[in-house]
């Protein structure tokens, strides 16, 4: 096995936003008060599954559904092994229906409080910037809770199902937003896959669905780097997942693939396949603290935290080193507020100082009070051209925010317009005074660290500690 992982080249790829993430049940654990389980019939079994943390236990989720399906389902110790699938089967076997059993492990895992879910490895995925589209093969909602309690906005979730297609096609997804694509169906859809049986088929409609259901993620993933974490797969299932999703054949393949996931370092074979052909095992096991050149870590959620920190203190911080003297005033449409956000974000990830008014209550005191005060003080102003905001000139950010712009820049010169969506820029209700002008036009979102480098060279902009 190759011992050296190159982190640096690593987070060059998530800063580029060219990894997709593929999350899985490694990551999705619980934390539940002895207390609370005091009266499971087979409290002794998430006991032994589970983590003694003194006065409560800390499980995985997929772990602690098996033992609750039996309680519900079935009487005495539990007679297979303790797994969703076991169960699951052996419970169609004498007679409960398939959907009795999905409407219980919705309903457990919806019962299931804040407090009592570790989202920190979700919550934590998703402040790096890099990740603009996940990959989930569990049916839990921890990833879509975990944006919720981030408070960030992300595209509605695509929820594969049998029999079902996977996406509405009315359905438009906002480029500004992260996307999620669960692939093996989720609990707020219509099924998942409970059993082996289940997930392959899931996986042959994957393979079966490159120009039909699953489009749009081989499109989104196509030229995307993979990274499974915490996607603990069997032999026989890593093989082919790897081989669908990544679209291309194991040698000679063109995508980087990353393996970070509990067991995967268990299985000798597995392991030898999967680095004898253009995939990097990162090294996971909980009893081993180091081999010779290089860390191992006890879990998925370890390194996600090691990923973490290199991503938001190391390589990927170093553009905050210099910072920039110059204001730039940010005006968009407040329909437009997702993708003014992004260019917000990446102005302020290089160093450049932004007002952004986050008021969506744009009153006549508000604008004489504050936002003339930012824009006469500011060094440039950007404006984001969209039909949003040249649809209506009685709008705020057209009437107000781009009249006075242009009455002031007649001395400052400082406008800086910038087209985010398919507008022509010669559109006759773009003001005469910005079409005059060398109107930018943003055409990929995911490489806005271009366009603000850009800005930042042509307005010469001004460090204050290079």
């Amino acid at each position: 096995m190759d011992t050296q992982f190159n982190w640096k080249s690593f987070i060059y790829n998530i800063n580029s936003k060219a990894i997709v993430p593929v999350i899985g049940n490694d990551l999705s654990n619980i934390r539940l008060s002895k207390d609370c389980i005091a009266g499971f019939e087979n409290k002794q079994a998430l006991l032994n599954a589970g983590i003694d943390e003194g006065n409560h236990i800390k499980i995985n989720l997929y772990k602690y559904l098996p033992v609750r399906l039996w309680d519900i389902f079935e009487k005495g110790n539990i007679s297979v092994p303790v797994s969703v699938n076991s169960v699951a089967l052996h419970l169609m076997n004498i007679g409960i229906l398939e959907n009795d059993i999905i409407l219980a492990i919705k309903n457990e895992i919806n019962l299931l409080t804040p407090d009592e879910i570790i989202l920190d490895p979700y919550r934590k995925l998703i402040q790096i910037n890099g990740f603009e589209s996940f990959v989930s093969v569990n049916y839990d909602n921890f990833l879509e809770r975990a944006f919720e309690a981030e408070g960030k906005h992300v595209n509605k979730s695509m929820n594969f199902s049998i029999p079902f297609p996977a996406a509405n096609p009315n359905d438009r997804k906002d480029p500004a937003l992260a996307k999620i694509y669960n692939l093996m169906g989720n609990i707020e859809g219509y099924n998942f896959a409970m059993t082996d049986e289940q997930s392959l088929e899931y996986l042959y409609m994957l393979q079966n669905g490159t120009d039909t259901i699953a489009k749009e993620l081989f499109d989104t993933i196509a030229r995307k780097n993979i990274l499974l974490v915490g996607s603990s797969f069997p032999d026989w299932f890593m093989r082919f997942f790897i081989r669908i999703i990544s679209n291309e054949r194991f040698k000679n393949s063109i995508k980087a693939k990353y393996v970070a996931c509990d067991q995967t370092l268990h299985d000798s074979e597995l392991t030898s396949f999967l680095e004898n052909n253009a995939t990097k095992v990162i090294p996971i096991d909980a009893g081993v603290t180091s081999t010779e050149g290089e860390t191992v870590y006890k879990s998925s959620c370890e390194f996600i935290e090691e990923m973490f920190e290199q991503t938001t203190q190391g390589g990927a911080s170093k553009a905050n080193e210099i910072k920039f003297k110059e204001i730039a005033f940010i005006s968009y449409s407040w329909t437009d507020k997702a993708l003014a956000e992004q260019i917000r974000s990446e102005f302020e990830k290089n160093g450049v100082n932004v007002f952004f008014d986050d008021d969506e209550l744009k009153t006549g005191d508000r604008y004489n009070q504050v936002i003339k005060k930012y824009l006469k003080e500011c060094d440039y102003f950007v404006a984001l051209i969209s039909q949003n905001s040249i649809g209506d000139q009685s709008r705020y950010v057209y009437d107000k925010e781009w009249k006075f712009a242009i009455f002031f820049d007649d001395e400052r010169h400082y406008i800086r317009p910038y087209i985010i969506d398919d507008t022509n820029p010669i559109d006759p209700r773009i003001p005469e005074e910005m079409r005059i002008l060398n109107i930018e036009k943003i055409t990929d979102f995911g490489d806005l660290g271009k366009v603000v480098r850009k800005f930042i060279l042509e307005n010469n902009l001004t460090p204050i500690n290079a």
